[in-house]
């Protein structure tokens, strides 16, 4: 059966001829609060008149009016009671779950800051007791590509587990004019007075892995029910004034390690690149915490495991901390 809703000043002729006696008595309370509609079904059509003034539920009726220089069209629309709306609803609250999820996890993105090591003796980078690895650490350079994440929520979006995966590129810039060599035993530096190097430096990439507790201070409620969903439909999460703080361990496994060296040698550029780990770890653990405000995120890690093999040096821990350039979420 098919029910057509239709203005009731288009069809004043046909209201009259079915509700002569309502529109006899009233015919003022027809125009406003009323509308006809056009049955169409086996025996024929059917024409009536619908109550639609304001006593009726909004939830069961909406009223929109088209008013033009001489007519007031009125479309009656009424929500359909035969579906269910709990699976949607469901469904966009596990959208949203997921997406305020992703909003208040703080690892992927760029990373960048300083690469270097403290001694047993608590010096940064250099000293006596630091053994080959003379830094100059405003030009020893750390950068991350952190590259996906994901967390585990603890009931709420406040506290979380993280993980997830980057590459990290460490850099080590000596700061003497020396030439790193190892063997079996040890890890050591060559003074040379000659070529001078422009360039020396240790560099190590790696594949990293974070395991950390998170936290989050910004309030972000899913919706209650469809009722509290169709009030707002672009429902959505902001973190301009989150403040948030995550510390756990950072585990990474070094896969490529390069020594390079440059110089100048009879008005010619050389450049030697040695393929040769150095006596140094292949792995790394690591403890980290972050801190930051609405994007905004700075970090510090601390190795928890040497950066050379026991005994090949002095004990040397790298540390590295720098500021989240670009956040991918």
């Amino acid at each position: 059966m098919t029910r057509l809703i239709l203005p009731a000043l288009l069809l004043a002729p046909m209201m009259v001829m079915a509700q002569q006696d309502s529109l006899a008595t009233d015919s003022a309370t027809v125009k406003r609060n009323h509308a006809i509609f056009v049955t169409a079904g086996p025996g024929g059509l059917k024409v009536g008149v619908e109550n639609t003034d304001s006593t009726h539920r909004k939830d069961q009726s909406d009223t929109l009016r088209i008013t033009t220089k001489r007519k007031q069209i009125r479309i009656i629309t009424s929500l359909r009671t035969d579906i269910d709306t709990s699976e949607s609803f469901n469904d966009r609250v596990r959208e949203l779950r997921r997406e305020r999820r992703n909003t208040y996890t703080y690892w992927a993105g760029l990373e960048y800051g300083m690469s270097t090591f403290l001694t047993s003796d608590g010096r940064i980078g250099d000293g006596p007791e630091s053994g080959p690895l003379q830094l100059n650490n405003a030009r020893s350079r750390f950068f991350a590509i952190n590259f996906m994440e994901q967390k585990v929520e603890f009931g709420t979006h406040h506290a979380g587990l993280l993980t997830g995966l980057g590459l990290e590129f460490l850099n080590y810039k000596l700061s003497d004019n020396v030439s790193l060599a190892a063997n079996g035993d040890s890890t050591y530096a060559v003074p040379m007075e000659l070529p001078v190097l422009n360039k020396n430096k240790l560099r190590q990439i790696g594949l990293r892995v974070p395991l950390m507790l998170e936290f989050n201070t910004q309030r972000a409620k899913l919706p209650a029910d469809a009722g509290e969903l169709a009030k707002k439909p672009g429902w959505t999460f902001d973190r301009k004034r989150n403040f948030h703080l995550a510390f756990g361990v950072v585990g990474s496994w070094y896969f490529d390690t390069m020594y390079k060296q440059k110089y100048k040698e009879d008005g010619r550029n050389v450049k030697n690149r040695t393929k040769d780990d150095l006596n140094l770890l292949p792995y790394r653990l690591a403890a980290r915490a972050q801190v930051g405000f609405a994007s905004v995120n700075l970090f510090a890690e601390y190795a928890l495991t040497p950066m050379f093999q026991e005994g090949t040096t002095p004990d040397m821990r790298a540390l590295n901390f720098g500021i989240t350039l670009v956040g991918f979420n």
